[in-house]
C-alpha cells in the first residue's frame, strides 16, 4: 500500500496505546491524532471534507453517532474504521470498497495481531466487486445505485458482461464471474461518455507535481487550482506523481486523498527513461537524481513512454506542476 495519512482518536489510556502500536507496526500509514483542543464533530467533519480516512478506537456506536451527520455517498464518505479499546477487533464501517478502509483495516489488524472483521457480501464470498474494480483502475462510477445490482447477480453465482469503449489493455486474469464482450447489452460499460446504464468512466488527467520539502496541503491546493477547478479534478484527476524522495510528503499525500486520486512515485532512474526534450534543472539533478520531475512524472502516471504533455511545467514558490493525459487504459484485474 502507498503512503497515505488516517486520522485517529481514542477516548481512553488503552486507546492512547493501540494508537502507538499503529503508529509503530504501520510503516506505510502516517497517523495524525485528533488534537486534544479541536471538537470531534469539527475533526470529522473536517476529516471529510478532505477524505481522510479516520480509525476510531472506541465503542462502534460512538463512531457511528459521530459520522452521521457528514455521511452523504458511497463513492465519496472517508473510509471509517473502528478498533475495540484492547485491539482486539478491527471492523470498517463505511466507505469499504471504493474508499478502501478494508484495504486500510487489514493493515491495522496485522500491525495490532488483531481479528479483521470484514462484513462486505463479495469479500467474505471472495467474489469480483465492481467498486474495487473500478477504484483500482482510476473509473468514476455512474449510475452508483446499479453496484447492488451487479454485486447481487455475482453473489448468486451469476456472470456480469462487460463492454469497452475505449482503449485497453487487460492486465491480468479476468475472474470467473466476468465476460468480456463486444457487442449487445452489458451490465457494465466502460466508456468516455455517460449513459443511462451502469457506467465507468475513466479518469484521465495525471499531474506531475515536485516540491520543496514541508508544502502545506493548501499551498498545494491553491497552486494547481490556479490550473484547474476542484470541481474539474475531482471528475477528472487520475493521479498525483512524483518523486520517489517525496513519498511521505504529507502535503503531496493530503492532495491526491482531497481528490480521491492516486499518489504515484517512481525513482530517479524510471523517471529517465522517459523520451524526450525536457526542461532541465541542475539543481534538481543534483538534489534528487534526476533533472526534471513534474514533467517526467506526469508523462510516467498517464502511462506513456515519451514527451506528451497537456500541460507543460509550471513552477513557483517552490512548487512545480506538469499535466499529462492518460490515453490506452490498463484494465486490472
Amino acid at each position: 500500500m502507498k503512503a497515505r495519512i488516517i486520522g485517529v482518536t481514542y477516548f481512553t489510556n488503552n486507546g492512547k496505546s493501540i494508537s502507538e502500536k499503529l503508529k509503530s507496526g504501520c510503516k506505510d500509514l502516517i497517523i495524525e491524532e485528533k488534537p486534544e483542543d479541536i471538537d470531534l464533530s469539527v475533526w470529522t467533519k473536517e476529516a471529510f471534507e478532505c477524505h481522510v480516512p479516520l480509525v476510531f478506537i472506541c465503542a462502534a456506536g460512538i463512531a457511528v453517532r459521530t459520522i452521521a451527520p457528514f455521511v452523504t455517498s458511497k463513492l465519496s464518505d472517508s473510509p471509517v474504521i473502528v478498533i475495540d479499546e484492547l485491539g482486539k477487533n478491527v471492523i470498517p464501517i463505511l466507505s469499504g470498497h471504493y474508499g478502501g478502509a478494508n484495504d486500510i483495516a487489514n493493515t491495522l489488524a496485522k500491525a495490532l495481531n488483531a481479528g479483521l472483521i470484514i462484513t462486505t457480501a463479495t469479500d467474505i464470498n471472495n467474489v469480483f466487486a465492481i467498486d474495487v474494480f473500478a477504484r483500482d483502475n482510476g473509473f468514476k462510477i455512474i449510475n452508483k445505485d446499479g453496484i447492488k445490482d451487479i454485486s447481487k447477480k455475482v453473489l448468486n453465482g451469476g456472470k456480469i458482461s462487460i463492454k469497452t469503449k475505449i482503449d485497453n489493455n487487460i492486465v491480468g486474469q479476468v475472474p470467473k464471474e466476468v465476460e468480456i464482450i463486444e457487442k449487445g447489452k452489458a451490465d457494465v460499460t466502460i466508456s468516455d461518455e455517460a449513459s443511462t446504464g451502469f457506467t465507468l468512466i475513466p479518469k484521465r488527467l495525471v499531474l506531475g507535481m515536485g516540491c520543496k520539502k514541508g508544502k502545506s496541503f493548501k499551498e498545494l491546493l491553491t497552486y494547481v487550482t490556479c490550473e484547474y477547478s476542484i470541481e474539474y479534478l475531482r471528475e477528472n484527476l487520475y493521479a498525483i506523481a512524483t518523486i520517489d524522495v517525496k513519498e511521505n510528503e504529507v502535503g503531496l499525500i493530503k492532495l491526491a486523498q482531497f481528490f480521491g486520486a492516486k499518489f504515484l512515485t517512481y525513482t530517479s532512474k524510471e523517471l529517465e527513461q522517459i523520451k524526450g526534450d525536457f526542461p532541465d534543472s541542475e539543481f534538481v539533478k543534483d538534489t534528487v537524481g534526476v533533472s526534471n520531475v513534474c514533467e517526467r512524472a506526469a508523462v510516467l502516471g498517464a502511462g506513456l513512454s515519451t514527451r506528451d504533455l497537456l500541460l507543460e511545467k509550471t513552477a513557483d514558490n517552490g512548487i512545480t506542476l506538469a499535466a499529462a493525459i492518460r490515453k490506452t487504459i490498463d484494465l486490472k484485474f
